[in-house]
C-alpha cells in the first residue's frame, strides 16, 4: 500500500488527467473497529489497510462492509 506521499508522487506525473479517488486510512480502519467493539491499535490497522489494498475487488471497490469484513476476518484470527 502506497503512503500519502508516494501516492502524490505518482499522480504528479499525471497532471493533464481527471482521476477519480478515494482514500481509505488506518483511522477509518480503528473508528470503525471502536465501532464494532474490536480491539485493534494502529500497526494492526496499516495491516487491514494493506490486505485491503491486495485484495479488492476493482469492480466493487472499498467500502465501510469491505472494512468490516476485514475487521471480521481480523477479529476471527485472533480468537484462535
Amino acid at each position: 500500500m502506497p503512503t500519502v506521499q508516494e501516492a502524490i508522487k505518482r499522480l504528479r506525473g499525471n497532471k493533464r488527467q481527471h482521476v477519480a479517488v478515494a482514500i481509505w486510512c488506518e483511522d477509518d480502519v480503528l473508528e470503525r473497529a471502536e465501532s464494532r467493539g474490536i480491539k485493534c491499535d494502529r500497526k494492526e490497522a496499516a495491516e487491514i489497510i494493506d490486505e485491503i489494498d491486495r485484495k479488492q475487488d476493482c469492480e466493487l471497490g472499498i467500502t465501510w462492509v469491505t472494512i468490516d469484513c476485514f475487521l471480521d476476518e481480523f477479529r476471527d484470527a485472533r480468537q484462535e
